[in-house]
């Protein structure tokens, strides 16, 4: 009976002593040990309120008030902070004498990027000893392999979380400052590790767009440097769903992100569209080094046809210089314009186009100013809604009598153009328009403004030209090969175009016809085929037609 009190006194004692170790066992003194270590390795300074041995639910230690401060260059706030950070330690290797860290749990974070005036991160300098704050913009940083997840991998982490708290991005480079904050943070990352694949776990809600956000994965095996053989995520924002691979080698990465369907009225930007757009089977295979991101393909189909892009951006400055080149395939244009902008005018039928084009900038002002480029596009077995270029031609003649099928139409079996994009401006160039009743060939320039100042020769066919001609003796001046040959202009704006007869081709035409008409009458005389009584009724019916 002693015996078994005895043992019970022990046992009592030996659980009053393992729960007065946190009591009895003070780990702040320790902080000049290891915060250094974690101050080098965030090249970040390290705020520690308090850490106390914890006991359950299981070993470990509770750092209570963590904080790391900010780049000095960024202010003086934290750029992280959270309630506790909780590490928990593996009972059966401490009782080896191994120290072998089971779980980190953040409680309540609150960490804060910003972009500064200049376009440069807060981040920019996180876990890269010695590096000072770049002046010019900079993007998010691959991962050190002096930063925290080295840290985590060497430590061999089973388990790392965050439970609650969130993040906020603050862009203070645009004309007006923006802000967004990733609420509800929840977090889980496993088997962090050496040589381990750790699978990832990230929920959040997205404000102020209340977007639902989440990401799952797994990335690795986890090496000394910061190499990552392989990617694997899916990434879900609202209604979007997207597959993201690829592999990290030191600062540079290479990446695959594929979508089977992408609408855009649930994208948490709004565009320029009219209507929504449904984009499907989009796959962008691209490569970062650096500063320079390299698409080497981006293809979706969209309209009933296929888009292929490839392109190359630099970042790092206010206005990134890009080029890049795409080719389009079986759009359907109506639908395509009708998704861009509401126009008096629309036009249908199958495109196709290749365009080159280089620039600096995305804002309209910098694509104004420094876009250019190349290229040709065409349009198969289509029609001009709200307007009849014959029509137009007859009116402008004032033919009475000529009906036609489709008088606020235009079909076509075939338009083409070489394009030039400079300075703001669309040149269009080799114009080429084939329709049942006629052909038009010309140029001219579109705005990006959508100001329209184009030239066109519209030659009717021979049928509608001697229907016209017999209606109008003065058409049989604009006469060519026994087609009518009619010089128009197109001006006004794409919503409001405006058209008309071009004067000045016209009268050059018409001094054509009187020269060639004095040629004959001289070498008629010279041949005597051409009596001089003639010549006054021939100049009583020239000046007819022309005043008819």
């Amino acid at each position: 009976m002693k015996i078994a009190v005895g043992l019970l006194i022990g046992l009592v004692l030996l659980v009053v002593v393992i729960l007065s170790l946190p009591f009895l066992i003070d780990l702040n003194k320790y902080q000049d040990q290891y915060k250094p270590l974690i101050e080098e390795a965030l090249n970040r300074k390290v705020r520690l309120q308090d850490i106390r041995l914890t006991i359950w639910p299981r070993i470990g230690a509770k750092v209570a008030g963590f904080a790391v401060l900010d780049d000095p260059a960024f202010g003086s706030d934290p750029f992280a902070s959270l309630t506790s950070l909780d590490v928990g330690i593996k009972l059966m290797p401490l009782l080896g004498g191994k120290v072998e860290v089971e779980e980190i749990t953040l409680r309540d974070p609150v960490i804060t990027v910003i972009k500064n005036k200049n376009g440069v991160l807060n981040v920019s300098t996180l876990g890269r000893p010695g590096v000072k704050v770049p002046e010019t913009p900079s993007r998010a940083p691959i991962p050190s392999p002096e930063g925290p997840l080295k840290i985590l991998a060497m430590l061999a982490v089973d388990r790392v979380s965050i439970e609650g708290g969130k993040l906020t991005y603050r862009d203070l480079s645009a004309a007006k400052p923006t802000e967004y904050v990733l609420q509800d943070l929840e977090f889980l990352l496993q088997s962090v590790g050496l040589g381990e694949t750790p699978s990832l776990r990230f929920r959040t809600l997205v404000q102020p767009l209340n977007l639902p956000v989440r990401l799952d994965g797994t990335f690795g095996p986890l090496k000394e440097s910061a190499d990552l053989d392989a990617i694997n995520f899916k990434l879900t924002a609202g209604k979007i769903d997207c597959i993201i691979t690829g592999k990290t080698a030191g600062r540079n990465a290479s990446l695959i992100i594929s979508a089977p369907s992408i609408n855009t009225a649930d994208l948490p930007v709004a565009l320029p569209l009219k209507k929504p757009v449904e984009v499907t089977n989009l796959e962008i295979a691209a490569e970062i080094r650096g500063q320079e991101v390299i698409v080497s393909n981006a293809s979706f189909q969209v309209f009933g046809g296929q888009v292929r892009k490839e392109g190359r951006l630099t970042s790092g400055s206010e206005a990134p210089p890009f080029s890049g080149a795409m080719k389009v395939q079986g759009i359907q244009l109506g639908p395509a314009l009708a998704a861009l902008a509401t126009t008096a005018v629309s036009v249908s039928g199958t495109a196709g186009a290749d365009l080159a084009v280089e620039g600096r900038g995305f804002s309209m002002p910098d694509l104004t100013k420094t876009l250019q480029g190349t290229g040709h596009m065409g349009v198969k077995d289509g029609r001009i809604e709200g307007v009849n270029l014959l029509q137009e031609a007859i009116a402008m003649l004032k033919v009475a009598g000529i009906s036609l099928d489709q008088p606020k139409a235009t079909v076509f079996s075939t338009i083409e153009t070489d394009l030039a994009i400079k300075q703001g401006i669309i040149q269009v160039q080799r114009l080429l328009m084939d329709s049942h009743d006629f052909q038009a060939t010309g140029g001219g320039t579109i705005g990006f403004d959508q100001a329209l100042n184009l030239a066109v020769n519209l030659d009717l066919s021979q049928d509608l030209s001697r229907r016209i001609a017999a209606s109008s003796p003065a058409a049989k001046i604009v006469m060519k090969d026994g087609r009518l040959r009619l010089p128009l202009t197109i001006t006004g704006t794409a919503q409001a175009p405006s058209y008309g007869l071009d004067q000045k081709a016209l009268t050059g035409k018409l001094k054509e016809q009187a020269q060639k008409k004095a040629e004959d009458t001289v070498k008629g005389l010279l041949q005597g085929t051409t009596k001089p009584e003639d010549l006054k009724q021939q100049g009583r019916d020239f000046l007819k037609g022309l005043g008819r």
